[in-house]
C-alpha cells in the first residue's frame, strides 16, 4: 500500500532478498535489518512503522529480553502490526501465544526461506484490513465450491461432498482422511459452537452432538473448498464472529500440554476439534470481524510427502478486524 512502511528482519540474505522483492509488490516502502543490533536500532530510533515482519528463530525466540521488548513495542505502538516467521514447529510457540498478544501471525519457513505469496497476502490483509476470502490463498481464477451448512443431520453429506472432491483430484487415502477430519470439525463448529443468542451466549454448544440442530436462516454457515494444484483449501464461515484469540490459544495449549484425549468434552468438544484441525494442516488462518463474522481457512500442502508434512512447521494466523476506535481489535 502506498505510503506504508514495512520493516523486515532476517539474518539470512536469501530470505531478505525474497521478502524485499515480494513486499515491494504491495507498493509499500520496505526496509531490512540484517542482525539484531540493526533491528534494535531501527525499533528504538525510527518511528512510523506500519508493519514489522521479523524472524523469530534464535536469537529472538531464545532471548526473554527480546520477547519482552517486542511485547513492550506492541504496547507502545498499537497501530503497528507484527508478523513473525519461523523455522521451528508452531507448537514450540503456543505457550507464548497465551501470554504474548504480539504472537498472532506466524509464517512457516520450512525448507525454502519464505513463500512470497504468503508474505504479500499477510501484509495486504493487515495493512488494508481486507481480511476475508479463501481466494486470497489460491491462484488467481480459482473459484471455490460452496455448500450451505444448515442441518446437523446432513453432516455426512457435506463431508462426502468435500471428500469426493479430494478423490477426484487424485489425492491419496491419507490426504482424503485429513480432508474428512478437517471438514467434520468445521461443520460441527458451524452448527454447534458458533451460533449465539441475542445476548451473545452460546446457543447450541452444550447440546449433545447426537441431538439434531437445524439452523435458522440468520444462523446458516457456509463451507467452501477448492484446489489450485499446490494446496487443497477448506473454509468455514459463520455470521457470528464470536471466536477470539484467547479461546483459540487456550484450546490449542490445553491439548498440547495434556493431550487431546485428556481435554474435557464439557464445552462441547470445541477444543479437541480445533486441535485436530490444527494438527491436520499446513496453514491455519482465522479471520474474525467481532460480532459479525468468523472465517476459518485450512490449507493442506499437496506437494509434501506425509513424512515431510508431519515434520514441517505450520503457518498460524489470527486476523481480527480493528475496532472503529483505532484499537487493535483484541
Amino acid at each position: 500500500m502506498r505510503g506504508k512502511r514495512i520493516l523486515f528482519f532476517d539474518p539470512d540474505p536469501r530470505a531478505r532478498r525474497v521478502a524485499e522483492r515480494a513486499l515491494a509488490a504491495t507498493g509499500s516502502e520496505v526496509h531490512s535489518a540484517v542482525d539484531t543490533a540493526e533491528l534494535a536500532n531501527r525499533l528504538d530510533h525510527e518511528a512510523g512503522w506500519d508493519l514489522l515482519m521479523l524472524c523469530f528463530d534464535p536469537p529472538l525466540c531464545d532471548d526473554p529480553a527480546w520477547i519482552d521488548r517486542l511485547a513492550a513495542f506492541e504496547a507502545g505502538h498499537p497501530r503497528t502490526k507484527m508478523v513473525l516467521h519461523a523455522t521451528e514447529p508452531t507448537e514450540e510457540y503456543l505457550p507464548l501465544l497465551a501470554t504474548r498478544p504480539f504472537l498472532r501471525n506466524i509464517i512457516a519457513k520450512n525448507e525454502d526461506p519464505l513463500e512470497p505469496d504468503e508474505l504479500i497476502i499477510t501484509a495486504e490483509k493487515l495493512l488494508r484490513q481486507d481480511l476475508f476470502g479463501l481466494q486470497k490463498y489460491l491462484l488467481w481464477g480459482v473459484e471455490p465450491y460452496r455448500v450451505e451448512i444448515r442441518d446437523s443431520r446432513l453432516k455426512q453429506d457435506y463431508i462426502h461432498e468435500v471428500a469426493s472432491y479430494a478423490q477426484t483430484l487424485g489425492c491419496n487415502e491419507r490426504v482424503v482422511e485429513l480432508v474428512e477430519t478437517v471438514t467434520d470439525e468445521l461443520i460441527t463448529n458451524a452448527i454447534y459452537n458458533a451460533p449465539r443468542t441475542e445476548t451473545g451466549e452460546p446457543k447450541y454448544a452444550r447440546r449433545s452432538r447426537r441431538d439434531p440442530v437445524v439452523l435458522a436462516d440468520d444462523e446458516v454457515g457456509q463451507l467452501e473448498f477448492a484446489c489450485d494444484g499446490d494446496y487443497i483449501a477448506i473454509a468455514q464461515i459463520d455470521p457470528f464472529g464470536a471466536l477470539t484469540q484467547d479461546t483459540v490459544v487456550s484450546y490449542l495449549n490445553r491439548c498440547l500440554v495434556k493431550g487431546p484425549e485428556q481435554l474435557s468434552d464439557a464445552s462441547g468438544g470445541a477444543g479437541i476439534g480445533l486441535y485436530r484441525v490444527f494438527q491436520s494442516l499446513s496453514k491455519f488462518i482465522i479471520n474474525v470481524d467481532p460480532g459479525k463474522r468468523t472465517e476459518v481457512i485450512c490449507l493442506l500442502d499437496l506437494r509434501l510427502t506425509m513424512k515431510r508434512f508431519r515434520q514441517a512447521a505450520k503457518s498460524f494466523h489470527i486476523f481480527i478486524r480493528d475496532r472503529g476506535d483505532g484499537g487493535r481489535g483484541l
